[in-house]
């Protein structure tokens, strides 16, 4: 098995290289997305601002990450990524104790398979000898019951990897279930705060959309409808092993849901970069996400087979989640959990209805890191009401109304009625705001505030 995974690897090296050359020689030059300024001019131009203010006796901070690969056609690596986790020193299982492996590959509706993506990983999985069973989720955000139902699959089946391959629903799922099927019991009881103690089984993780991060997360986000909540369940145990990054993946995503998940990107970079938890290693992350996103986010919304654009959409949500997965989040995901469990609406659309709101909330508990933000917006020519040689100050206090307008060109919508979210439910949503996101954020919120805050937003 060990020749059989070094000659794997050997080939799809040489693969890749080979695709990457043709595609220089053959393809004509695409649309890179770029700011109108050179992205270096900008950075100095960032460089030159005073710093976000450290309060250096308060930094402490580790950052693990799995294996990463990013590029075109790296979804037909699955076989790559199982036989270099059997690598005794990466993962708890023996290379003895598997004569032949075998995987559940998690999915969510028909797009996978429509798109091309299952079948490439089914056939290369067949040509290197490893066994698949497949797990539907369906349509909907995670719950308990998906969790519950693939983990009895699993445990039937005897299978030694779990792959997800899908939206941020399907990462949910899959890496819960990668933590359940070694350390017992049923998703609910992880809700109560049953601990991970036993490392899960590997989880490859292949995202189809930019958006929701999930697939560097620690935690999964899984909705209980018995008991009416929406609640994380985490653990370091439940980080993916691999992750596979393949741009190819999101271009037959539907305009709605690029604009959505692309939404959320946004905002975690945002939430992560001025979260009470912040540190310089998550900033970097943070700022290059909101680089990466916030010029390409009407361009994908409009020009979905744009495969640069969509290239730097997936690496700045990925980068987005390696920020927020180190420092937390902020008051817009405290608020949308509740909201999009109530009212059953997508979890970008509430978090983009809440951002700007929620800016003008904090804005003053994080001037100087706002002020960094304000700037960049403020040179991305894509907006039509201000200036881009404004001050600083000017431009902290317009970022709000820059991210409407940035949010209106993509669909989102900019109120919460328009979610169909309604007054007399405000005490629901309030009591209901709580938990890590809400501790994470700037200013530390009081029922009368969120009242507040809720009313402008609606």
């Amino acid at each position: 098995m060990e020749e059989s995974g070094k000659k794997l690897d050997q080939e799809m090296d040489k693969e890749m290289v080979k695709e990457k050359d043709k595609e220089k020689g053959e393809r004509p030059e695409e649309s890179q997305a770029k700011l109108p300024e050179d992205k270096q001019e900008i950075t100095e131009e960032l460089r030159n601002l005073p710093l976000p203010r450290t309060r250096w006796e308060d930094v402490v901070f580790s950052f693990p990450q799995p294996i990463i690969e990013f590029g075109k056609g790296v979804v037909k690596n699955v076989p790559k990524a199982i036989f270099r986790l059997l690598d005794p020193r990466l993962m708890h299982i023996k290379k003895a104790e598997i004569e032949r492996p075998e995987i559940l590959i998690i999915i969510g509706h028909e797009s996978v398979k429509k798109m091309g993506a299952l079948d490439k990983i089914l056939k290369s999985c067949e040509q290197n000898s490893i066994e698949t069973v497949i797990f539907s989720c369906g349509k909907g955000e995670a719950t308990v019951t998906m969790v519950n139902e693939a983990v009895e699959m699993a445990l039937e089946e005897k299978v030694h990897f779990i792959v997800g391959i899908g939206g941020g629903s399907v990462m949910d799922v899959a890496k819960a279930t990668a933590g359940i099927v070694t350390n017992g019991g049923l998703a609910e009881d992880y809700h109560e705060g049953k601990p991970f103690e036993l490392p899960g089984l590997p989880f490859i993780a292949i995202p189809t959309t930019a958006g929701t991060g999930t697939e560097i997360t620690n935690n999964a986000v899984l909705i209980d409808k018995t008991r009416g909540y929406k609640k994380s369940i985490r653990g370091s145990h439940l980080m993916s092993k691999y992750i596979l990054l393949d741009p190819e993946l999101t271009l037959d995503c539907p305009p709605d849901i690029t604009a959505s998940s692309g939404a959320d990107a946004l905002v975690q970079a945002i939430e992560s970069y001025v979260s009470k938890k912040s540190h310089p290693l998550a900033d970097i992350y943070a700022l290059e996400a909101i680089f990466l996103i916030a010029p390409n986010l009407r361009t994908v919304f409009e020009h979905g087979d744009d495969y640069a654009a969509r290239s730097e959409m997936l690496l700045g949500s990925f980068f987005a989640g390696i920020a927020f997965s180190n420092v937390g989040l902020g008051l817009v995901h405290g608020l949308a959990h509740p909201i999009g469990y109530k009212y059953d609406v997508p979890h970008g659309k509430v978090c983009g209805a809440l951002l700007p709101c929620v800016i003008e909330y904090n804005l003053e508990y994080r001037a100087d890191k706002y002020a960094r933000i304000g700037r960049i917006f403020s040179q991305l020519n894509l907006f039509t009401k201000y200036e881009a040689e404004a001050s600083d100050e000017k431009n902290t206090q317009r970022l709000a109304s820059m991210i409407k307008e940035m949010f209106s060109q993509i669909h989102i919508p900019l109120k919460l009625r328009d979610l169909g979210v309604l007054k007399e439910d405000f005490d629901w949503i309030i009591e209901n705001t709580k938990g890590s996101s809400v501790n994470s954020n700037p200013r530390t919120p009081d029922p009368e505030s969120l009242r507040e805050l809720l009313e402008k937003a609606w």
